[in-house]
């Protein structure tokens, strides 16, 4: 993808380049981007944890994080199906662990969630169906 995103950017206006970094260790400044937006990422990334303390550090004071990402079912039967196939669904889906508890980690990470929406990926298998769209602010007052 970022080969793509690299032949995309060529010429266009706006200066930009692609940083390839592991989530958990981004080679930028702290308190440097009013926005980072996460889209099926942290369903793959190895330590979640890491990852949304990096975008945090990352964010001003006044950013946010965009996200849309698959997540634990809240249906208690796909959910036991998610944890079963955890592993095989993770070959198919190049790292993906549908079984995450994005939200709650994004929370412990630090941020309050807003706008948040349930919703469900119609083209995708039945494990990855479900999706949070949502965006959340790095939360300073704890």
């Amino acid at each position: 993808m970022a080969i793509r995103l690299e032949r995309k950017l060529r010429g266009h206006r706006i200066p930009t380049r692609v940083v390839r970094a592991p989530a958990e260790q981004l080679p930028l400044e702290a308190a440097s981007f009013d926005c980072a937006v996460a889209t099926l990422v942290l369903c793959t990334v190895t330590d979640p944890a890491r990852a949304l303390a990096e975008v945090r550090r990352l964010l001003k004071p006044a950013g946010r994080l965009l996200f849309l990402e698959h997540v634990r079912s809240e249906d208690p039967g796909l959910a036991r199906w998610q944890d079963r196939l955890r592993v095989p669904w993770s070959w198919i889906g190049r790292g993906c662990q549908c079984n995450r508890r994005t939200v709650a980690n994004i929370q412990a990470a630090g941020f309050a969630v807003s706008d948040l929406r349930h919703e469900i990926f119609p083209k995708a298998a039945p494990l990855a169906r479900p999706l949070v769209i949502g965006s959340a602010a790095p939360n300073y007052a704890r």
